[in-house]
């Protein structure tokens, strides 16, 4: 079976290594673009109820959006991990593997906390808490993304150093 997906890489990896850089770069690149451009400018609505509407309608189509592209990645990086055949070929970037999957694995956890946290928010919101609401997208803003953003820059690092050797 690992010579299927060996012959599989061959034939496909440039197509296979595109899909999941791609991935990696709008999941990443949306979460940056969310936190250091989206979040100032909606910093500056001054209407609160239309300014939490709008942040928890941008966060749900990101995590929509996003989706897609975690389960892109999780696909291609688990046909490049068998194709390249690191298990058999370098025990250290066979590990380095694994690492990688952790991060990721680590990533995608926070983002299905994250999808949770802003449905609760938009939960309180419906309610008319926009304290409670405010204070979720806070912490979404302030520590989660940061956080999956952070990990994905090592995720990549790592990818580099696996594609690189």
């Amino acid at each position: 079976m690992s010579q299927f997906f060996i012959d599989f890489f061959r034939d496909y990896g440039k197509y296979i290594v595109f899909l999941h850089v791609i991935s990696a770069i709008i999941w990443i690149g949306g979460m940056i673009v969310v936190k250091f451009i989206v979040a100032p400018v909606m910093a500056s609505i001054q209407d609160v109820k239309v300014r939490l509407s709008r942040i928890l309608e941008i966060m749900q189509r990101l995590l929509n959006f996003s989706f897609i592209f975690m389960i892109l990645i999780v696909i291609t990086g688990t046909l490049m991990s068998l194709g390249l055949d690191f298990k058999h070929s370098s025990p250290s970037l066979y590990m380095l593997v694994h690492i990688k999957e952790a991060i990721w694995t680590l990533m995608a956890l926070n983002f299905f906390y994250i999808y949770k946290k802003r449905n609760s928010a938009a939960k309180q919101f419906l309610s008319g808490d926009n304290e409670g609401t405010a204070e979720s997208i806070f912490t979404i803003s302030n520590y989660l993304l940061p956080l999956n953003i952070f990990l994905g820059f090592v995720a990549v690092y790592f990818g580099v150093i696996l594609r690189g050797l």
